[in-house]
């Protein structure tokens, strides 16, 4: 359920690291360095920004030789920092559009990856909308943040009806909700984001959540088991399936 930097009924891990360079022309260099048996050249990308930490270069590098398609092709690369610097870019540069490659990344067998995709998927949840609707979203979470939940849930509502579709809007009004002790409405509104976005993890801690405090450990098992199914090497999810069995 909840945002990047907003600690609020979620089961997000943050973590970040990005990439290196060189470089032929735009996506020529795609073609002639992702052949089989060849580098990928984002893997330099990748590596050079991960010495030298400098994410507008890294950025610009990637913007320069790859398209977004490319970008989501080499999400499923056999190089590791490949995988690293798709990842990454996509939460840099990548529409919503992107959610549908990178959310089989939070299974990657790389831990990195693993940690990289949870940022880049939040990353562009919050591109869902329109520059005005991200805005408004923007705003919900300030509200949020400042403990302003009734405010939040009355612009996140506005979102919604503006842009029905919005799937972070709907988790975010589950934030406001939840809050507020309204589980019934909060529950509501996960199941609505998850309905649009079925990688949404944090819509599924929520939901969890919800579960647990309206009486329900079934439903809040079946939830986190399906959790589980997105983000099979979480141990903290692992755990707290482990626990709630137990009862």
């Amino acid at each position: 359920m909840a945002p990047p930097r907003v600690l609020l009924i979620t089961m997000a891990l943050i973590a970040s690291s990005i990439g290196p360079g060189f470089a032929p022309r735009p996506d020529q260099a795609s073609l002639s360095m992702n052949e089989p048996g060849r580098q990928p050249l984002l893997a330099f990308y990748y590596e050079q920004f991960d010495r030298d930490g400098d994410l507008d270069a890294f950025q610009d590098r990637v913007e320069a030789r790859y398209s977004e398609a490319t970008l989501r092709r080499l999400v499923s690369s056999p190089d590791v920092r490949a995988r690293r610097g798709a990842v990454s870019a996509l939460g840099l540069i990548g529409g919503f559009d992107s959610n549908r490659v990178l959310g089989p990344t939070l299974a990657d067998e790389d831990p990195v990856v693993r940690q990289l995709a949870v940022q880049a998927l939040w990353s562009v949840w919050f591109r869902g909308g329109t520059d005005e609707q991200n805005a408004t979203l923007r705003l919900v979470v300030e509200l949020n943040n400042r403990g302003l939940t009734r405010e939040a849930r009355r612009q996140a509502t506005r979102l919604i009806d503006e842009a029905p579709d919005f799937a972070e809007a709907y988790n975010q009004r589950a934030i406001a909700s939840f809050v507020l002790g309204e589980f019934v409405e909060s529950a509501a509104d996960c199941n609505r984001a998850l309905e649009l976005n079925p990688y949404h993890f944090g819509a599924l801690g929520g939901l969890g959540q919800c579960y647990l405090r309206l009486g329900r450990p079934d439903l809040a098992l079946e939830t986190y088991r399906r959790s589980l199914a997105i983000q099979p090497h979480d141990e903290g999810l692992k755990r707290l399936i482990e626990a709630l069995e137990a009862e």
